[in-house]
Order: C-alpha cells, then sequence, then structure tokens
C-alpha cells in the first residue's frame, strides 16, 4: 500500500474511479497525489463523456479524470471513448501527473487541438518587430533622438522580435539535431 504526501493510504483501484483534477474537500487535493503507483489517468479535452461525482459537479464544469489499475486498461478507455466522442482528445498519465509528459495520447480525427503559435508566425512576426525595431531606432539616433517616440517603440519591439527569433532557431536546431542522431549508427 502507498501512502499519499499527506500520510494518508491510497489504495490502487480495481475498477476505474473518477477524479476531479482538484478537489477542495479531498485529501490530497491535487487528482495525482491521489494516485498510487502502477496507476494512470485519462484525461479529456473536447467534451465531457461521463457524469462525475454530482450534478453540481457537472454544472459547475469541473474538470475530472479517469483513473486505472494499468495502463493497458487505460489505453482501451481512452480509444473507446475517442471513438464515441470524435472531437475528443484523451492524455494519459501517470502518478506525476501533468509535470511530466503524458505516457500516451490518443486524439480524435475531429480532435482541433490547442492553438499554438506557428513557426510561420513566429519567423514574420519575430522579423517585423525585430528589424521594424531596430529601424525606429535607428531612424531616431539619425535625428539625434529629437524625436523620441520612433525610439521609444524600437528599443520595446526589438526584444520581442528577438526572443520569437530565437525560439525559432532553438527549435530549427533542436530538429536538426534529432535527425542526426536518428541517422548516425
Amino acid at each position: 500500500m502507498a501512502l499519499s504526501a499527506a500520510g494518508d493510504a491510497v489504495v490502487p483501484a480495481k475498477q476505474p474511479r473518477t477524479l476531479l483534477l482538484f478537489d477542495p474537500a479531498a485529501q490530497p487535493q491535487s487528482w495525482n497525489e491521489r494516485m498510487a503507483d502502477g496507476e494512470f489517468a485519462v484525461l479529456y479535452a473536447g467534451a465531457i463523456v461521463q457524469p462525475i461525482t454530482s450534478q453540481d459537479d457537472i454544472s459547475a464544469g469541473h474538470s475530472f479524470c479517469t483513473v486505472f489499475s494499468s495502463l493497458p486498461a487505460a489505453e482501451v478507455h481512452a480509444t473507446q471513448q475517442v471513438a464515441l466522442h470524435p472531437t475528443l482528445r484523451c492524455r494519459i498519465y501517470d502518478r506525476y501527473g501533468l509535470g511530466q509528459q503524458p505516457v500516451r495520447e490518443v486524439a480524435g480525427g475531429q480532435h482541433k487541438g490547442e492553438s499554438e503559435i506557428t513557426p510561420r508566425f513566429r519567423r514574420w512576426v519575430g522579423s517585423v518587430l525585430f528589424f521594424g525595431g531596430l529601424g525606429l531606432t535607428l531612424f531616431d539616433w539619425h535625428a539625434d533622438f529629437r524625436f523620441g517616440w520612433p525610439s521609444m517603440l524600437g528599443t520595446r519591439m526589438l526584444p520581442t522580435g528577438l526572443v520569437l527569433l530565437f525560439i525559432e532557431l532553438a527549435i530549427l536546431l533542436n530538429a536538426a539535431q534529432k535527425r542526426r542522431k536518428q541517422t548516425s549508427p
């Protein structure tokens, strides 16, 4: 038997159980701290697929997960839920929770995913901000800073553009390094 961080006994579930992701009435309050070693939780993104514990929880829109005693059981459940609800994405986590990458991810064909900053956005907006800020700063510098506003805007645009371009460069270098490792013996 495992002990939770609060010292309460955590008993592995034979049947799947539903936990609120954050339950102020439970001890410990976080869902992953109420799991034992060897258990796996399925977290949902898209639509609620089953009742929680009470009508109040559903109407309040609380997020929940379903905990299984084995990874294969969690994978089967996630696959079934995605088949029933194609807009759903299920991520399976171990007891370490969101602090690590999910163990598995199963997404329906109609799941839209999260909106992310795309590489194209990082390149274009980063370039516009960086070079636009540089141009405004140089323009005001050339005019002996008599205007003030171009350098004020430019010096605020430069760092943001530089960060976006640096992130894109880091992602490209990381991807190139992964490709080299895969092709090397």
